[in-house]
C-alpha cells in the first residue's frame, strides 16, 4: 500500500472496550509493517460504565499530521447494537467503506432496518455468543467485546491479517491463559463473521 491512511471508528458503551480495541489496532497494524505511523485516540461523554463512548484510531503507511477526531471513517465498528438505534453513525461512514456490527441480528436485517447503504461492505457477528461460548467476561459477568471484534474486523480488513491481530492481542496481556482465551475468542469471532 502506498501513501495510505485509514480511519477506523469504534462506537460503544463504557465498559465494552473501545479505547482498548483501537489501541490494539493500532498495535496489530504497525507490527504488519505497512502502517508505521499510528495513533489511538477516545472521545468520551458522561465517563460511566453504559455511557456511550467512541474510540478512534488512524493508521497509515506516511506520517498524521491530522489529530482531529475522525469525522468521517473509512471503517466503523459498533461494538453495541443500540447505538445504531440512538446514536447511528454509519451516515458518516465514507462511500464504500467498512461497517462491522455486534449483533445477533441478521446482516440483511440490519441493511434494511438501519438503510445502511449497498455499497457498504457490511459484517456481522454475535460477540455475546461467542462470550458465553467461550467464557471471556471481566469481572465473570461483562462480556469480553473488543477482541473478538478485532478478530472480526481483521477478516474485513486484509491489510491486518489474522495472526497478526492474534499476536497483539496476546501481548496485551501478562497472563498467559487470559491471553489465549482474548486469542480464541478473536478467532472464533473471525471465523463465525457474516458478511453481507
Amino acid at each position: 500500500m502506498v501513501n495510505s491512511l485509514v480511519s477506523i471508528a469504534f462506537h460503544g458503551r463504557g465498559g465494552q472496550g473501545a479505547v482498548t480495541a483501537a489501541t490494539l489496532l493500532a498495535k496489530a497494524a504497525y507490527k504488519t509493517g505497512k502502517f508505521p505511523y499510528v495513533m489511538a485516540f477516545p472521545v468520551f461523554g458522561p465517563e460511566r460504565r453504559g455511557a456511550p463512548v467512541s474510540a478512534y484510531a488512524r493508521i497509515s503507511s506516511h506520517e498524521i499530521y491530522d489529530r482531529a477526531k475522525i469525522s468521517n471513517p473509512d471503517i466503523i465498528v459498533i461494538m453495541d447494537p443500540s447505538i445504531l438505534k440512538t446514536a447511528n453513525p454509519v451516515s458518516t461512514l465514507k462511500k464504500e467503506g467498512i461497517l462491522l456490527v455486534n449483533s445477533n441480528e441478521s446482516a440483511e436485517y440490519l441493511r434494511k432496518e438501519y438503510a445502511i447503504p449497498q455499497d457498504i461492505q457490511l459484517g456481522v457477528v454475535d460477540i455475546v455468543k461467542i462470550c458465553l461460548d467461550t467464557n471471556l467476561f471481566v469481572g465473570g459477568d461483562m462480556p469480553v467485546f473488543n477482541t473478538p471484534v478485532l478478530g472480526a474486523l481483521s477478516k474485513m480488513f486484509k491489510d491486518i491479517p489474522l495472526d497478526t491481530m492474534l499476536l497483539a492481542i496476546k501481548e496485551n496481556f501478562s497472563n498467559q491463559a487470559i491471553a489465549d482465551m482474548n486469542a480464541e475468542g478473536a478467532r472464533l469471532a473471525y471465523e463465525k463473521l457474516v458478511v453481507n
